[in-house]
């Protein structure tokens, strides 16, 4: 494989992957949250989104 088509492949990747991780932010803003956890964190049962509770 040539260089110049592996770093096309990459960009589109990282760009694939960041278009990704806007749809997920986006769920998660607009999720009606539904938490359940321990002491330690809360995650919601409907998006995944985690909230630690303890550092």
């Amino acid at each position: 494989m040539k260089v110049q088509k592996i770093e096309e492949e990459i960009n589109q990747t990282e760009n694939h992957l960041a278009s990704l991780k806007n749809s997920l932010k986006e769920i998660q803003q607009n999720c009606d949250h539904h938490f359940k956890g321990n002491n330690k964190y809360n995650k919601c049962l409907k998006c995944n989104k985690v909230i630690a509770l303890y550092y």
